[in-house]
């Protein structure tokens, strides 16, 4: 059997040789179609953002200022003509779809060497299998992975627009990830109404807009046997806007963590506010050397009010209420990009013991330098830690990041994981490598 490094080696020379092939007008997503222009007009390296490229995001997917009108290189198809439109509402109003695709497709493959973080509860469960060691650091798990993410996601005429992603491998053979409409009757920033299944707005940054393929420990812990994360997405509706330019708010309810067992359902706001750099809404923007580089701090304030029922075999106990408090700030100065946030969830009984209370903290650190237009390390730390019963569950995962930008739409990334795992059989730590690519067209 091949060792680790000799598979690494492997991988990195077959990545190489088939990346070379890549032509750099032959892959491009579906917004860069649209606009004949670079994925690098909206992206650090997808799926990162830049300011503009944010502005785009809350713009409904359209260049901020009423930019469409002159960026837009495609003919859409109109449904229908103006005539039309003057008789509402004795004739429906004409609207347009786009003249292509809206299609985009993802490629994420990587070759994973010892127990990477999202493998951790699963190699946990095996370790009190025969033959096997009783510490998951020490499991040496050595495998390739990886999934084809299908992306669609357009305007639709001057008021509405959607997104809808469908993920295939991966963590499950095929799921629908995320997919909703968004409806902006107040302009494209003033209001959004969006209506579907989605990542709720509350900590400034995503898994789906970030540089680690790999899901944050900040949106994904659990409590007890509350099976309440905020990551991928959940069932709901969704509005949002920009006012004065600066300041930024959402506001949503969605279905409770234990599907649709009640009638209640959970609520969130978030509120948050930019000082300099470019606007939220992506007018008034001085001109910059690159896409990514500006002078801004971005302060954000999030709540999230919930509840879930909690089980035993099957069985409904009792209802667990909670209520997450975090606080967030993104800080860009010229090429190097900043985030820090800081949650705390309290449950009021997220197990089966009576009036068993618990808190969780958890903390999040993420520093990017862009050393070229195309090569950027990335660090990363984050923590968590439960109290109950006078005891204490501790976790934290460091890593580090290398991404290169071999095109536009192709990325290559060397990444190293380090951390530790209080629920593990030994309480002993783990570390991983992991060489991946990912490709967009």
């Amino acid at each position: 059997m091949l060792s680790i490094w000799k598979r690494l080696g492997l991988t990195i020379f077959t990545f190489l040789a088939a990346l070379s092939y890549v032509a750099p007008a032959s892959a491009i997503p579906a917004f860069a179609r649209r606009y004949e222009t670079s994925c690098q007009t909206c992206h650090l390296a997808f799926p990162k953002l830049t300011p503009f490229g944010e502005a785009f995001r809350r713009n409904g997917y359209r260049f901020p200022g009423g930019g469409d009108a002159t960026a837009v290189k495609e003919e859409g198809v109109t449904l229908g003509n103006d005539a039309q439109r003057e008789r509402w509402p004795a004739a429906v109003t004409p609207g347009e779809i786009p003249g292509r695709s809206s299609l985009s497709v993802v490629v994420d493959g990587k070759a994973i060497g010892g127990p990477h973080p999202e493998q951790m509860a699963e190699m946990t469960s095996m370790a009190g299998m025969p033959g096997m060691t009783t510490s998951p650091g020490k499991l040496g798990l050595d495998t390739f992975g990886g999934h084809v993410g299908l992306r669609a996601a357009a305007p639709i005429g001057e008021m509405a627009s959607v997104f809808a992603s469908v993920d295939v491998g991966g963590m499950e053979p095929v799921s629908v990830e995320r997919g909703w409409l968004d409806l902006t009757p107040a302009g494209p920033t003033a209001l959004h109404l969006r209506l579907g299944r989605f990542e709720p707005s509350l900590h400034g940054i995503s898994i789906h807009r970030g540089l680690f393929a790999h899901q944050l420990r900040l949106t994904t812990t659990a409590v007890g046997s509350n099976p309440f994360t905020p990551e991928h997405s959940q069932t709901g509706a969704e509005a949002s806007g920009v006012a004065l330019g600066r300041i930024g708010w959402a506001a949503g309810v969605v279905e409770n963590a234990a599907g649709n067992r009640t009638l209640r359902k959970d609520f969130y706001g978030r509120l948050e506010y930019k000082l300099g750099g470019m606007r939220l809404d992506g007018l008034q923007a001085q001109a910059e050397t690159a896409a990514w580089r500006e002078r801004s701090v971005l302060l954000g304030f999030s709540a999230y009010s919930g509840q879930a029922e909690i089980d035993v075999n099957a069985m409904p106990v009792h209802t667990d209420q909670f209520l997450r408090l975090g606080a967030d700030l993104h800080v860009v100065v010229d090429d190097w990009l900043l985030d820090l946030v800081a949650v705390q969830q309290q449950h009021s009984q997220p197990t089966e013991i009576d009036n068993a209370k618990q808190t969780m903290q958890l903390a999040f650190a993420e520093l990017t330098w862009v050393a070229t237009a195309v090569l950027f390390p990335t660090a990363r730390v984050e923590a968590s830690r439960i109290d109950h019963d006078n005891t204490r569950d501790s976790r934290w995962l460091g890593s580090a990041l290398l991404t290169y930008v071999l095109r536009p739409n192709v990325l290559l990334r060397v990444a190293g994981e380090i951390g530790s795992d209080e629920k593990s059989t030994d309480h002993t730590g783990f570390r991983s490598a992991v060489l991946s690519f990912a490709t967009a067209f």
